[in-house]
């Protein structure tokens, strides 16, 4: 079932795909392997020439050729597109990074969507996300062959991981990337990122996570079983807060809306690259960007393995090596060494730069300039969550950023004397957990909506509550117009599998109306993030979706009933139609 508990029946392998922002890589398991040792987990390792050391995740970068097909991904499709920029080959091709990010975290998302390359030329974005995922796909398979492993397509349940704070029109829009790269519907289920971590976390003891508390009174030697936890994991795109209470081994329920926002590890590249530009000029950067590509991609390289071992215990000056070719043309442009020109910059004196293009940075300075400025915008978010939900065990962090024990210290701060706990492989905590998610999918019972779902309707007025503007007269009887009717309400628990009905009827008596009788009929489904909107006129109420029932091919009968379900089926909604002559999942489509 598309978006709810998927059956494993008949299916020999789990695949979780964990394609993110700034990093994507793929890990699976065999049935078999789970039985007997849910943790025994396969991650691909990725490696480049540019990158020292295998990776278990690989740059979310995508190179196509100049007529828009597939070249190349990862480490890969930066080497490549380096070279050809500093070949001045490039213009033709298409490279794109950050896809994610770009596409999918906005308020409408459309199937006719298209993202910029880096030279400013346009691609539709569902081709290119589909080509990331294809890639991913057929390089499982490759892999499996090459050890002797023969899969087909329908022995694979395929998990794909999605912020937990995404809309629903941006976890369609993914679904329909994934089919177009050749995964079945059937074959496909979504897990939020954040509670695919605590599904990892919870089957290792809290002695195999670091408690960065170092205290010697931490329940250490206990699983995460009956706790509720707070998952703050804070990624390459994104940061995704979510609260889960551990009922059992069986049982999680989600008890708190999912929140975040767009401020993961890019976020502080970012600010980093922006300060760069600051300090040695816009034009200078724009420069170095274009005609050194692959000296710009290792200093951000470096810049990532710099920023995570930050301690605010310990201001230590941090050392960053300047290209030698960025070096060149700052002192070409400024017409003085590097050393001397960082000597006259007052406004930062922080930083240093000495012998050989060697630019130090103070612990501090790093962390107050590039680091607090993103994670101050959620971590004032998780302290409201913890003083709300008094009986937090303790807060689990994971992603790419975890591992800074800068960030850590911070989430400390906010948690108080709440254990803070950091999975020693938090970059992969979520790719794992998406793999058990694949072998226990109904292990999360229920969730806090995150808004109120509802469709238009009419009801009698009312005086004493209904605005006059919605006053409208048919048949000789008083109605109020676009009124919200609630099929789910913000910040409710519901249940996986909860369906709420509504009837439907239409009459095609007029002369007018007979020939709509073989044209579909469509529902507006509308959102809010009030708990009981009153409108779907108010303010902060949007169309999210509409809902299209076809008609039978001798058109709808003169008067038609019929009664819509929409289903709350796990990380996705979807619906269906029972009328007097069939039942069946109708289309639900969010997307604009």
């Amino acid at each position: 079932m598309a978006g709810g508990a998927s059956s494993l029946d008949g299916k020999l392998l789990v695949v979780a795909l964990d394609f993110g922002t700034a990093y994507s890589g793929y890990a699976f398991s065999f049935r078999s392997d789970y039985r007997l040792d849910p943790l025994k987990i396969e991650i691909n390792h990725w490696t480049g020439e540019g990158a020292q050391t295998m990776s278990p995740k690989a740059p979310s970068s995508v190179l196509l050729n100049p007529d828009k097909t597939f070249h190349s991904f990862g480490y890969k499709a930066e080497e490549e597109y380096a070279s050809l920029v500093e070949n001045e080959e490039h213009q033709d091709w298409y490279f794109f990074t950050n896809i994610k990010m770009r596409l999918l975290y906005k308020e409408k998302v459309s199937r006719s969507d298209s993202i910029e390359d880096e030279c400013g030329k346009s691609v539709q974005g569902l081709a290119i996300l589909s080509m990331l995922i294809r890639y991913l796909k057929d390089d499982l398979y490759g892999r499996l062959n090459m050890r002797g492993i023969n899969v087909r397509d329908q022995d694979i349940l395929w998990v794909l991981t999605v912020p937990a704070i995404w809309s629903d029109a941006a976890k369609q829009f993914t679904r329909e990337a994934a089919e177009q790269a050749g995964i079945k519907a059937v074959d496909m289920i979504f897990v939020y990122e954040p509670e695919a971590a605590a599904l990892y976390c919870r089957l290792q003891k809290l002695h195999m996570i670091n408690d960065t508390t170092d205290s010697p009174d931490s329940d250490s030697k206990t699983t995460l079983t009956e706790r509720k936890i707070l998952v703050f994991d804070m990624g390459g795109g994104t940061t995704d807060i979510s609260v889960m209470d551990i009922k059992s081994d069986k049982e999680i329920h989600i008890v708190e809306q999912a929140s975040g926002g767009p401020f993961g590890g890019t976020a502080i590249n970012e600010r980093f690259s922006n300060w760069m530009s600051e300090i040695f000029g816009e034009e200078n950067m724009k420069a170095f960007k274009k005609n050194k590509r692959s000296d710009y991609m290792q200093l951000i390289r470096d810049f990532e393995q710099k920023k995570r071992p930050i301690d605010p215990k310990e201001d230590k000056p941090l050392c960053l090596q300047i290209p030698p070719s960025l070096k060149k043309l700052a002192e070409k442009t400024w017409d003085c060494n590097l050393e001397d020109h960082f000597k006259n910059l007052e406004s930062f004196p922080d930083v240093q730069v000495k012998k050989r293009g060697k630019l130090f940075l103070s612990s501090s300075f790093l962390l107050e300039n590039f680091v607090l400025p993103i994670a101050n915008n959620v971590l004032a978010e998780m302290e409201r969550i913890l003083a709300k939900h008094g009986d937090i065990n303790c807060v689990i962090t994971v992603g790419g950023i975890a591992q800074s024990a800068a960030m850590t210290t911070e989430i400390r701060k906010y948690a108080k004397n709440i254990p803070v706990y950091v999975p020693f492989d938090s970059s992969v905590a979520v790719l794992n957990g998406a793999v058990l998610y694949g072998h226990e999918n109904n292990v999360i019972k229920a969730r806090v909506c995150r808004y109120s779902y509802g469709i238009q309707t009419m009801r009698p007025f009312t005086e004493e509550k209904d605005d006059e503007s919605k006053k409208v007269i048919q048949e000789g009887e008083i109605w109020c117009k676009h009124c919200f009717r609630s099929l789910y309400n913000a910040g409710d628990m519901i249940k996986l599998g909860d369906v709420r009905p509504y009837e439907l009827e239409e009459s095609f008596h007029d002369e007018d109306r007979k020939n709509k009788r073989f044209q579909p009929i469509r529902c507006v489904l509308f959102r809010s993030e009030k708990k009981h909107p009153r409108y779907v006129t108010e303010e902060g109420c949007f169309e999210t979706g509409r809902i299209e029932i076809e008609p039978p091919e001798e058109g709808f009968p003169i008067h038609y009933e019929c009664i819509v379900e929409l289903e709350f089926a796990g990380t996705e909604i979807i619906a269906r139609l029972k009328d007097s002559e069939r039942i069946k999942t109708i289309r639900l489509d969010f997307l604009s």
